[in-house]
């Protein structure tokens, strides 16, 4: 996802700016910080494990920490707030057993005034960090703690210690499976090889790295090929085909396929858009 900045955030402790996304994707994967969105304009989707949720103008999308994800982008405009595990920590120290939800189409009174809630928060806490008035810090970090303890009051499940047992080792063999595949992508990666690699059986290793990522492990593979093909299209002049076989697209119909699910349009189509939002004002 591109990302617009309005501000560098070294005055807060969590990360809140203003995202507008041309149209994109973004493969799965983790970080250890609380993420929402807030969506203003254009719509996303969010997948993980077994989830996929879409975010249209004035929904709020919640992702986890420590949830593998990926994301596919229209046109859009979002505000989004990133707080970071270890701020989460000083106030609830063991935040990692919550689990956090936030009901994006509520089904009832309760879960519609804690949704109008969030986002009046939200676009409070915007037009402070935009307008800055003397002591804005007081005010932005007073709503800033408002929203995360509405979260942990109202949108919160606290998960027994076998089963964040299971989702850390979990975690942390997918994580490391999806750098294999990130390192040697342009390769024909046999399932069988990497479950040997990490000891499990072919089949019980296809099944969790799906419930885990929301995506076959051919799918990945696949995904992170278009991604350096998307990335191509702008950075060459290469032939269509000739950035397919660059990077291990040997499958011509099925990266197609993939281009299309991803961003919506053929590779030439993109290119265009790409070319056309580059050219100068003047031409």
């Amino acid at each position: 996802m591109r990302h617009e900045i309005v501000a560098a955030n070294t005055d807060i402790e969590a990360r809140f700016y203003l995202s507008v996304d041309e149209g994109s994707f973004v493969t799965p994967h983790w970080h250890n910080s609380l993420e929402m969105v807030y969506m203003l304009e254009g719509s996303m989707e969010v997948s993980w494990e077994n989830h996929r949720t879409q975010v249209h103008p004035g929904d709020v999308a919640l992702v986890n920490s420590r949830v593998i994800h990926s994301v596919r982008s229209s046109q859009n405009k979002a505000l989004v707030l990133q707080v970071p595990e270890e701020v989460l920590k000083k106030f609830v120290p063991e935040i990692w057993r919550y689990s956090f939800f936030v009901p994006v189409h509520p089904e009832s009174r309760e879960e519609q005034a804690v949704l109008e809630k969030m986002k009046g928060i939200f676009l409070e806490m915007q037009q402070i960090y935009e307008n800055r008035p003397e002591g804005y810090l007081l005010k932005f970090n007073s709503l800033l703690y408002d929203l995360l303890y509405e979260l942990l009051q109202s949108c919160s499940e606290k998960l027994g210690e076998r089963q964040i047992s299971q989702n850390n080792r979990h975690l942390a063999e997918i994580t490391a499976i999806m750098q294999e595949i990130k390192d040697r992508y342009k390769e024909q990666i046999p399932i069988s090889s990497l479950a040997e690699q990490w000891g499990y059986h072919p089949d019980y290793l296809a099944r969790i790295f799906r419930r885990y990522t929301g995506m076959t492990i051919t799918e990945y593979v696949y995904a992170v090929r278009i991604q350096h093909v998307y990335r191509d299209l702008a950075d060459t002049e290469n032939s269509i085909g000739e950035i397919f076989a660059v990077h291990g697209c040997q499958n011509y119909r099925v990266a197609m396929q993939v281009f299309k699910e991803k961003y919506g349009c053929t590779p030439k189509e993109k290119r265009q858009e790409r070319k056309s939002r580059n050219r100068p004002i003047n031409e």
